[in-house]
């Protein structure tokens, strides 16, 4: 599934390996009319515009695509619209229509889509807030593997929000994220386990987690690193930054996938 990502406007997101593997395809020309290609070759074209990979950047035709794509059921072009629409790349801003459009590949079973829609339901963004909805659509896209609503899973459940709380379901879904690398559920897996911690061998292991997320610049758990390490003895911090170069080590492994 080829997806056009805006890092700017969506910072908290991973660009899939998909946006970079585009097979290059021509434009189309008088020979081949948009008309006749496939939803699939229009999504792509449509990446390509956005991003001005091998022509002239142009949100207008990317949306012509995508338009296009997306009516035909291609559930990444509507992604993709939804987006354009939620960032007001190319269009005027409206997140209802974007809430439409992600409603619509959500249908289909896309993650990406998913997680957009959650995250719009969870702040009542252009559409009506509904927690229990948002839940839902995050555990969706959770359960394929989306880090990013793994993590935002997590935070519904320690913070009982549209479902009962419950911490260690919540570290549960944190720990799936933190194994993917993901920055802001290392260090919510770390403090949690130090806010939760029933005696003093589980600081190790928290402070493990934080210092992975501190490691890469996050201010949050950069904080809470200073927090842990103030309640641990050097013999624990010594402990904790052996447990976070193999949880570094196990992540590294994970994402390479197998031989």
């Amino acid at each position: 599934m080829n997806y056009w990502r805006l890092l700017a406007c969506l910072p908290t997101l991973l660009f899939p390996q998909s946006l970079w593997a585009i097979t290059p395809e021509p434009a189309p020309s008088a020979v081949v009319s948009m008309k006749e290609m496939s939803s699939e070759a229009l999504n792509s074209l449509g990446v390509r515009y956005a991003l001005g990979e091998g022509v002239e950047q142009n949100f207008e035709k990317a949306r012509d695509c995508w338009q296009q794509a997306a009516q035909a059921g291609h559930a990444g072009a509507q992604f993709n619209l939804g987006q354009m629409y939620e960032t007001g790349s190319g269009v005027e801003r409206d997140t209802t229509a974007a809430a439409l459009w992600y409603a619509k590949a959500a249908a289909e079973g896309d993650r990406m889509a998913q997680f957009r829609l959650g995250l719009l339901m969870e702040a009542g963004n252009g559409v009506k807030t509904d927690h229990a909805r948002a839940v839902s659509l995050f555990r969706q896209a959770a359960e394929q593997g989306l880090a990013d609503a793994q993590n935002s899973l997590g935070r519904m459940y320690e913070m009982g929000r549209g479902i009962e709380q419950d911490v260690e379901i919540a570290k549960q879904w944190y720990r799936l994220a933190a194994l993917q690398g993901y920055v802001f559920a290392q260090s919510n897996l770390g403090f949690q386990i130090y806010a939760g911690r029933k005696s003093s061998g589980q600081l190790p292991e928290a402070y493990a987690w934080i210092r992975l997320a501190a490691l890469k610049g996050n201010a949050i758990a950069k904080a809470h690193l200073m927090e842990v390490s103030g309640k641990m003895t050097p013999q624990q911090i010594e402990k904790g930054k052996q447990l976070a170069e193999q949880f570094k080590a196990m992540i590294a492994s994970k994402m390479a996938g197998p031989n």
